[in-house]
């Protein structure tokens, strides 16, 4: 990966993002240091299990931990840092041509859906040049462009945390880190950037998993609908804490139905998949069943010895997987990795078998 001009860049996006932000909050972090340190302890806690939440959404296998890191680390770091300016460049503009009294009412809800959802969906698309076989899919897509929107979230609840001390008069730090953590991630949670940026990054999953004239006009209308909800979140209706529920439910409902549609294709692309392969001997039959379920894999491993057989299950397991998730594309496609992938896993079942003359189906 390290290789790739992309790890680079996102590398010194996320450095860049770091310096923006640290010189825009810096000043209240040293000026409210308890306050900054209540707020993200309560914060923290919430990004793990968010990271944890969507690694474990894949039907399949959890999502990769490097994979997902990235790209939570550029939607907390790159594009919230670069978000800054953007938006601040953006309502300027609005205000000269639109008038201040506009801008200061519409403006978050004009340049934050255009600046944020772009700068976001933009980890996806370095994720997928850093590591080609990362997004293969309208699925792949979601999970991390969900993942990237998660890191947002944090870095943003944090900024309004340090916010709500300002305006609270800076006497209560701890009261105001509280009341920010209740109604962002408590109120807000449920419906916020992950789950905008998903509804973007299946488009674009779909994009780069297979390039064509309607995935790229369902890339274009997944982006334009995530801008939309994003616009419909920040817009000055159905204000107050007890309308958070109805102004939310769009976006999460757009969220779901985006990741039922992109798991019921990934599913049956599985299902064909394990059934052609199954005819061609490669996968012998009801292996296609402990591949489609994390737990039938976890109790098999304890049905083969610790040491190499069990090393050798995991791999032959991985290949598998890796055979079956080939055939959904990618920026790289290799065609030749099918084929290296079913000489493999004839070498792995057998050694495997004759490892303590163990028998896997």
């Amino acid at each position: 990966m390290t290789r790739r001009p992309a790890f680079w860049l996102w590398a010194a996006a996320c450095l860049l993002g770091v310096w923006i932000a640290f010189r825009g909050i810096g000043a209240g972090v040293a000026a409210f240091p308890a306050g900054a340190i209540i707020g993200f302890a309560l914060l923290t806690p919430t990004l793990l299990v968010g990271v944890w939440v969507l690694r474990r959404l894949h039907p399949v296998r959890p999502r990769p931990l490097g994979y997902a890191l990235i790209a939570v680390a550029w939607g907390g770091l790159a594009a919230f840092g670069l978000a800054l300016p953007a938006n601040s460049a953006f309502q300027a503009i609005l205000g000269k041509t639109a008038g201040p009294a506009f801008s200061s009412v519409w403006g978050a809800s004009i340049a934050a859906p255009v600046d944020e959802e772009i700068l976001k969906l933009l980890g996806v698309a370095l994720l997928a040049l850093m590591a080609p076989t990362a997004v293969r899919g309208p699925l792949d897509g979601w999970g991390y462009g969900a993942l990237a929107g998660l890191g947002f979230q944090f870095a943003e609840n944090f900024l309004y945390v340090l916010n709500t001390i300002v305006l609270t008069g800076a006497t209560q730090d701890a009261n105001a880190a509280f009341f920010s953590f209740g109604s962002r991630v408590v109120g807000g949670a449920w419906w916020s950037h992950w789950a905008m940026t998903a509804v973007g990054g299946a488009g674009l999953g779909c994009l780069l998993g297979r390039a064509s004239r309607t995935s790229l006009a369902v890339a274009a209308g997944a982006l334009l609908l995530a801008m939309a909800l994003h616009s419909w979140w920040d817009a000055p209706v159905l204000s107050g804490v007890l309308m958070l529920p109805v102004k939310g439910a769009p976006i999460l409902l757009a969220a779901v139905l985006a990741y039922r549609l992109a798991r019921r294709r990934y599913l049956s692309h599985f299902r064909r998949t394990v059934h052609a392969e199954t005819a061609k001997g490669v996968l012998v039959p009801g292996e296609g069943h402990v591949l489609a379920f994390r737990k039938w894999r976890k109790k098999e491993r304890w049905d083969v010895p610790a040491g190499e057989p069990r090393r050798l299950l995991a791999r032959l397991r991985a290949d598998q997987l890796e055979l079956i998730e080939d055939g959904l594309g990618g920026l790289e496609p290799d065609p030749l990795a099918a084929d290296r992938l079913r000489a493999d896993i004839q070498i792995v079942r057998h050694r495997l078998n004759s490892a303590g003359d163990t028998r896997v189906a």
